[in-house]
């Protein structure tokens, strides 16, 4: 098993809160990788609203263009733009669709009580 495998296996049996592989991010726009690095900084079992994001990059304007970026990161899970919801609380979008995302926050947050 490789070491990203192994690290899947971790965080899905909810044992790993952070993945440690080195990322190559150069194939998104200089917007793309701001809001991707940002994306990491989001701590596991929690979650932050498009807006946040659009504010941390000192883009508050840009929760579309987030929101965008979000369905662009090409290694979801790792980057985890499963975190970013409506900051009404309702789920927003995501590539893999709701039920996935609704799944992985639910995964972390069972996890986080058993990590912490």
């Amino acid at each position: 098993m490789t070491e990203i495998e192994n690290e899947f296996h971790l965080y899905f049996s909810g044992r790993l809160k952070k993945f440690s592989c080195r990322l190559d991010l150069r194939q998104g726009t200089g917007f793309q990788q701001r809001v991707w690095r940002k994306l990491r900084l989001i701590p596991f079992g929690e979650t932050r609203s498009y807006q946040w994001l659009a504010k941390s990059i000192h883009q508050p304007k840009a929760c579309r263009a987030v929101g965008n970026a979000n369905g662009k990161n090409p290694i979801p899970i790792i980057i985890p733009c499963h975190r970013v919801i409506q900051k009404n609380g309702s789920l927003g979008g995501f590539t893999g669709g709701i039920d996935l995302k609704r799944y992985l926050l639910d995964l972390e947050k069972k996890s986080y009580a058993t990590i912490s």
